[in-house]
C-alpha cells in the first residue's frame, strides 16, 4: 500500500472525518398546517450573505507557500500519532521522519497547481457577480407554480422588507404570514471525489472543489397577534462541484443555473412544508 494512502487513511479516522446527505422533511403535522388556516406567503427582501471559498493569492508563491505549511501539518500530525501510539502506529512514524519529503512536495504540487492570479480575479469577479445578481423574487414565482400546480389555495404577498407586524394581512383574509428570507448563498469547499486527490498529498487550498450552498428561512407569523408559530431553516447543496475557475466560465453560466435551481428547490421545500406532501394516487386495480 503506497504511504501517501496510509497517511491520509489514518489521519481521516483519527479526525473522524466523513459525509452525509440528508433529505429534506416536512416538519409541521397535518393537525398544525390546518390550524394555519389561510396562508399569505411573503418574500422579505433583505441583505444575503454571500462568500466564496476561492484559491490562494498569489499564484504559484501563494501555492507554493500554502503547500509547504500542508507539508508540515502532515508531518506534525504524524509525529503526534507516533507519539501518542507510543509507536504502534508505525506508518505514522516513518511519515514524520518523511516531513522534509511533505514539505518539498507541498511546495512544488502548490506551486503546480495554484491558479495564475490574473485568472483568479477574472473568475472572481465572474462569480462575485453572478451570485450577487441572485433574485429572490424566484422562490416566490416558485411557490405559485406548485400551488398552482397542486391546487393548493395560497396568497402569494408583494416582496419587502421586513414588517415588524403582520396584523394589516388579516384584513385581507390571511390567517397566517409564511415569511421566506433567503439567508446565504456561498461557494463553499468540498472534499474531491478524484481519487487522485484522495490518494496523494493534496493541496485542496490552493484549487479548491466547490459547490453551491444556499440557505433559506421560513417564519409563520399568526396575523392576529404577530406571534412567530413555527420556523426553519432549509438549506440546499448542489449536486454538482466543480474548481473555482470551471463556475466561473462562460461568463459563470453553470453557477447562475446552479443558483437558479437552488432557489427553486427552496421553494419545494417550503410548499412541502405548507401543504404536505403529494399523495401518490394509487395505480387503477386490474379488472
Amino acid at each position: 500500500m503506497p504511504m501517501t494512502r496510509i497517511v491520509v487513511s489514518a489521519l481521516a479516522l483519527a479526525l473522524g472525518l466523513g459525509a452525509c446527505a440528508a433529505k429534506t422533511v416536512p416538519s409541521l403535522s397535518d393537525e398544525q398546517r390546518r390550524a394555519l388556516g389561510r396562508v399569505g406567503v411573503v418574500v422579505v427582501e433583505a441583505p444575503t450573505k454571500s462568500s466564496v471559498a476561492g484559491p490562494t493569492p498569489l499564484g504559484g508563491i501563494g501555492g507554493g507557500v500554502l503547500g509547504a505549511a500542508e507539508g508540515v501539518g502532515v508531518g506534525v500530525l504524524s509525529g503526534a500519532g507516533c507519539l501518542f501510539t507510543a509507536g504502534y502506529a508505525w506508518p505514522l512514524c516513518i511519515s514524520a521522519i518523511m516531513t522534509p519529503y511533505w514539505v518539498g512536495r507541498g511546495l512544488v504540487e502548490g506551486a503546480l497547481n495554484a491558479v495564475p492570479e490574473g485568472e483568479r480575479r477574472a473568475a472572481q469577479a465572474a462569480i462575485v457577480a453572478a451570485i450577487g445578481g441572485v433574485e429572490t423574487r424566484r422562490i416566490a414565482r416558485g411557490i405559485e407554480e406548485e400551488a398552482q400546480r397542486r391546487a393548493w389555495a395560497v396568497t402569494v404577498m408583494s416582496p419587502g422588507p421586513p414588517q415588524a407586524s403582520h396584523r394589516d394581512a388579516a384584513a385581507a383574509g390571511i390567517d397566517t404570514v409564511a415569511e421566506i428570507t433567503l439567508l446565504r448563498l456561498a461557494l463553499t469547499g468540498r472534499p474531491s471525489s478524484s481519487p487522485e486527490d484522495t490518494l496523494k498529498l493534496s493541496v485542496p487550498d490552493v484549487n479548491p472543489t466547490l459547490g453551491l450552498l444556499a440557505e433559506a428561512r421560513l417564519r409563520l407569523v399568526r396575523t392576529t397577534d404577530d406571534v412567530v408559530v413555527f420556523e426553519r431553516t432549509y438549506r440546499r447543496l448542489s449536486p454538482r462541484d466543480m474548481k473555482f475557475v470551471e463556475w466561473a466560465r462562460d461568463d459563470a453560466a453553470e453557477l447562475r443555473t446552479a443558483r437558479d435551481q437552488a432557489l427553486d428547490d427552496l421553494a419545494r421545500d417550503v410548499t412541502v412544508e405548507l401543504a404536505g406532501v403529494e399523495q401518490q394516487s394509487a395505480p387503477p386495480s386490474p379488472e
